[in-house]
């Protein structure tokens, strides 16, 4: 129990944060780093989603299941000296566990054995079963500040579940992959959060949505500044991409194009008969 009296430590909760964090400005990087070296009139999503670089996908894969590892190991050593049972805290191990298949996943996706963007789907299902976690580890709090943390960070993890699904689905949209990559930085900043209300200071319940909305907007404003900062200019080019974004992608735009080019309009054909 921390200093505030509610359960958990801040140095429990920043170590996860501090994965989520670093996977999540990592690929948000290295998305800016690749738009701005696209070629006139390409297509981001076409040449970066899914992922390409297999030995990236390879070195991050070996490094997520190390970590993963040592972070179980480490939750079991505390549960050993604390309460004398390596599983004493078992929903912190699972957590580690749910982020270690997705490194097995990732590595086999790196040696071709499984469909590309397989670690992604991997991803999203992790997410997901955190929502699991968090909301069952919420409902069981006595204190109602504690437990309206776990709620928010649980909803947390469901969106940002949904959003990587979405953008597994639909590859063609940078909004979605970018999003996907934005809620771990989000998921790290209410870590924190919680990790300073288990121990240095107790957060009031009135303020939680207002924390929740200020975090929104820090990581959006983020993600945001570096492309404005950093990312390339917007420029329309020729075929109707916007720096590598396709806005001719609606559907039934391109199609409505030639059939006005054609003359073939309805009202057009009965005035010539």
């Amino acid at each position: 129990m921390g200093a505030t009296g509610q359960t958990g430590t801040f140095q429990g909760h920043a170590i996860p944060a501090f994965f989520f964090f670093c996977f999540g400005v990592f690929f948000l990087v290295l998305t800016l780093r690749r738009a701005r070296s696209l070629p006139p009139g390409a297509s981001f999503a076409e040449a970066h989603i899914p992922e390409k670089n297999m030995p990236m996908v390879h070195k991050l894969s070996v490094i997520l299941i190390v970590c993963t590892a040592l972070g179980g190991v480490y939750e079991g050593i505390g549960g050993i000296i604390n309460a004398g049972n390596f599983f004493n805290q078992v929903g912190h191990e699972t957590l580690y566990t749910m982020y270690f298949f997705v490194g097995v996943v990732m590595l086999l996706e790196s040696g071709q054995r499984l469909p590309a963007d397989s670690s992604r789907s991997a991803l999203s299902l992790a997410l997901f079963l955190e929502y699991v976690l968090w909301y069952d580890h919420a409902i069981m709090k006595n204190d109602g500040t504690d437990r309206h943390i776990h709620v928010i960070m649980a909803l947390i993890c469901l969106a940002g579940s949904v959003v990587t699904a979405g953008s597994v689905c639909k590859p063609s949209s940078v909004a979605a992959y970018v999003g996907g990559w934005g809620m771990m930085v989000l998921q790290s900043f209410w870590l924190i959060t919680a990790g300073i209300n288990a121990e240095f200071y107790a957060i009031h319940r009135h303020d939680m949505g207002v924390l929740l909305c200020l975090e929104i907007l820090a990581m959006v404003s983020i993600v945001i500044l570096g492309f404005v900062c950093c990312g390339p200019p917007l420029k329309m080019s020729e075929g109707g991409y916007l720096n590598g974004v396709d806005t001719t992608s609606r559907p039934g735009r391109s199609e409505r194009k030639e059939y006005e080019t054609l003359h073939l309009d309805d009202d057009e054909g009965e005035n010539e008969v």
